[in-house]
């Protein structure tokens, strides 16, 4: 499982690319072109964080407060990503 998450196209070019792969989570970036060449003497210079499936709970709380922190919505939100992306989800009420 994987996305591309962002590019660049062009003399310089990035790619950024999200990932799992067993029980770790990767965002790796992918960097070519004259500038790199300049600075890392080589075509092409990749750097990445990498987050074992341990702690993936913590990033999930991380991310949430980061990116929905301070929003009324917060949950509604929330259940409107996992929508939008096919994340399985439970939405649920009491009264």
């Amino acid at each position: 499982m994987s996305d591309e998450l962002y590019r660049h196209e062009g003399e310089n070019s990035r790619s950024v690319r999200v990932g799992v792969d067993g029980d770790t989570l990767k965002v790796d970036t992918l960097d070519m072109g004259p500038v790199t060449r300049e600075v890392w003497g080589a075509s092409d210079y990749e750097f990445w964080t990498s987050i074992e499936r341990e702690h993936w709970g913590p990033l999930a709380i991380a991310l949430i407060k980061e990116h929905l922190g301070g929003e009324a919505r917060a949950t509604d939100r929330l259940r409107e990503i996992c929508e939008k992306h096919g994340v399985p989800h439970v939405w649920d009420r009491w009264i």
